[in-house]
């Protein structure tokens, strides 16, 4: 074998020295980077519902699309369109406006979609709920602060952070050209069933086609989307347009009663968005749970989150 001459030897002994030297000068920089954790469904929801808590103004436009059948077996689709605006602590202004197909605009439902239309508006002191199908409007007091979550029927869907059955998808989803994160929730049986109930929720399980859930984006953590899937129907809610921060016109909180409209001063004989002739509560929350047709969602119904009752 033959040797390197004594110059190449010292030459390679240096760079083998330097090299070490920059390697163990890295080393603690690369022992003090802390590595970057993992996202979770439970990461991902507490940094969402902190951004729509700490948000001093919020506009949107929100879209849910209901299908599902009547108990009677007739189909029906809704298509709800809202428009909200909001600036803290609690001056507010929401629009909820549906049109039906089937057995929504058929008999007593027409009546019932027409009453579940209207308009909130919050300057601050006074909320005041109008319901064009009978013209007529009603003043509460509006209490000191007003979370957009009483404003937005979708957050109040969204499930807690160490929810049980919360699973963060392994895919990529998309909404409104946004990559988003997909977290599903699962409904898990309760503790101390019996067996008929046992049965009961099984059987609700099944009826699931696409168990619940809630697209939020990558980038700003804002919920974009929310679906379910069920053999009795389906609905998709898409909130769009959503600003943070923006500046809204004071006039904008400001309820002008329109020509003919008389104000009500009884129990409310139905709310923007709510239970079809239902009692409304002001403020901030017109609207019942959206995304779930009537009769849609194992034994009938699906709560919260699609969780059956």
């Amino acid at each position: 074998m033959s040797k390197l001459p004594a110059a190449r030897r010292a030459g390679s002994v240096q760079f083998a020295r330097a090299a070490s030297a920059i390697a163990l000068a890295a080393l603690p920089i690369l022992i003090s980077t802390p590595a970057v954790a993992a996202e979770t469904a439970s990461t991902i929801l507490k940094k969402m519902a902190g951004i729509y808590a700490g948000a001093k103004s919020y506009q949107a436009t929100i879209k849910t699309i209901q299908n599902g059948k009547t108990q009677q077996g007739k189909p029906f689709t809704i298509s709800q369109t809202e428009h909200v605006a909001y600036q803290s602590p609690n001056r507010f202004h929401k629009s909820v406006k549906l049109t039906g197909t089937g057995a929504a605009v058929a008999g007593p439902a027409a009546a019932q979609l027409a009453m579940r239309q209207g308009e909130i508006y919050s300057d601050g002191k006074t909320a005041t709920m109008y319901v064009p199908a009978r013209k007529i409007y009603q003043k509460q007091a509006v209490p000191a602060t007003v979370l957009i979550a009483q404003l937005v029927d979708l957050l109040r869907l969204v499930p807690g952070a160490q929810r049980p059955g919360l699973t963060l998808l392994p895919t990529t989803g998309s909404s409104q050209g946004r990559e988003a994160f997909v977290i599903e929730l699962k409904p898990i049986q309760p503790k101390g069933l019996n067996t008929a109930d046992m049965k009961k929720f099984s059987d609700g399980v099944k009826k699931f086609k696409q168990f619940p859930r809630f697209l939020v984006d990558k980038k700003n953590y804002n919920l974009l989307e929310y679906s379910i899937q069920t053999t009795d129907g389906g609905a998709v809610v898409d909130l769009q347009s959503q600003v943070f921060g923006g500046s809204i016109a004071s006039s904008a909180f400001d309820f002008i009663p329109p020509a003919g409209a008389k104000e009500f001063k009884g129990t409310p004989p139905g709310q923007p968005g709510a239970t079809p002739g239902g009692p409304g509560s002001v403020p901030g929350a017109p609207g019942g749970a959206p995304g779930v047709p009537p009769s849609s969602g194992p034994g009938g119904a699906a709560g919260p989150g699609g969780k059956p009752k």
